[in-house]
């Protein structure tokens, strides 16, 4: 357990008003993590697909596939990320229901020599990562409790493309033509009954989709591994997302913290590094418990001006809502950040 973990364990002691269950995961973490992922990766693929063939691979239980290609890419120590370890936890081989019920685990890992992740995700009862295997396009990965939820994210890469109404996870590889790109390939199986796994990559082979198959551990748990902590909320509201995109490790960090309520309320708490990020501070014109912070003209957003080396921000407008700017405060009041953002380990 990490200083971080200590400090919160014992906010959260002191101030706890009764259990949160934070297995309630509505559909507010949903709308609001495809909106986001509509503004970060932009660009929507007019370009109607066609499927050309469809291989049998004889995927089956948490075994690998046939070709095991070596990581190729450059992972220099200090910049590979993985989410921790949660010891004690089952992986979703052994505890399949467990799988997308607690936004704070991960119920899969990777082999680190193959693979580096990107980012990590838990919310609204799906676990997913993006993944590196050293080619130009990064692979997804899905693992849910049903396949609709599994199809829930559709971007890859910067580009949107549709899916079947009711796709086979029967382990069978699609090749997806692109009107002259690189091809989409796509693998979905059921690791065990009533388990969903997804992989998806655009590239000129399926090599890393193999790769990324081989590499993938069913049988571990990992934390969803953040260097920024809540240790106050409002009345009756509960964690219900949290992400972590490190792909720009040391360079850049984003994180997103998702917190909901009844009713359907949903608030993003977001972390953005490097300090470069922040630019020049604005004036406060509010407070968070006593910390300086700034509530924008619109009245959506409150930024935490206290935290040196990254910018602290909740928001409570679309495509959020519910929320009051007094929530904000009552979040941002407790938020505690790591010290050194640039080491997962510290995390």
């Amino acid at each position: 357990m990490t200083d971080l973990d200590e400090r919160i364990i014992s906010t959260l002691r002191k101030h706890a008003e009764g259990q949160v269950d934070i297995s309630r995961l509505t559909s507010g973490a949903v709308a609001r993590g495809r909106a986001r992922r509509m503004r970060r990766w932009a660009a929507v693929g007019g370009t109607a697909l066609g499927v050309v063939t469809v291989l049998g691979l004889g995927v089956a239980g948490g075994g690998g596939l046939p070709v095991r290609v070596p990581w190729t890419g450059a992972k220099p120590a200090d910049q590979a990320a993985t989410p921790a370890a949660a010891p004690g936890v089952p992986g979703a081989l052994t505890r399949p229901d467990l799988v997308g019920k607690d936004p704070g685990l991960l119920h899969f890992g990777v082999d680190p020599a193959h693979a580096r992740y990107l980012s990590w995700r838990s919310a609204a009862g799906l676990e997913s990562a993006q993944l590196d295997l050293g080619g130009a396009a990064p692979v997804s990965f899905s693992l849910a409790r049903s396949a609709a939820v599994a199809e829930e994210v559709h971007l890859e890469g910067d580009r949107y493309v549709p899916q079947p109404a009711d796709p086979p996870y029967d382990g069978q590889l699609e090749r997806l033509s692109a009107g002259g790109a690189d091809p989409i390939w796509v693998l979905r199986w059921q690791p065990v009954p009533g388990l969903f796994a997804r992989l998806r990559t655009v590239a000129p082979t399926d090599a890393a989709l193999q790769a990324a198959r081989s590499a993938l551990r069913l049988d571990v748990a990992h934390r969803c591994s953040a260097p920024m902590r809540l240790a106050a909320m409002p009345a009756g509201a509960w964690s219900a997302g949290c992400e972590v995109t490190v792909a720009n490790l040391p360079a850049a960090l984003d994180v997103s913290l998702v917190v909901n309520g009844s009713g359907f309320r949903s608030m993003e708490v977001r972390l953005r590094s490097p300090h470069s990020i922040v630019g020049d501070r604005p004036e406060p014109n509010a407070t968070a418990a006593g910390r300086p912070a700034y509530v924008d003209p619109q009245g959506e957003t409150m930024e935490l001006l206290d935290v040196p080396k990254a910018q602290v921000t909740a928001g409570w407008g679309r495509p959020n809502e519910g929320f009051t700017e007094e929530d904000a405060a009552t979040v941002l009041g407790g938020v505690q950040v790591a010290e050194h953002l640039d080491r997962p380990t510290t995390w």
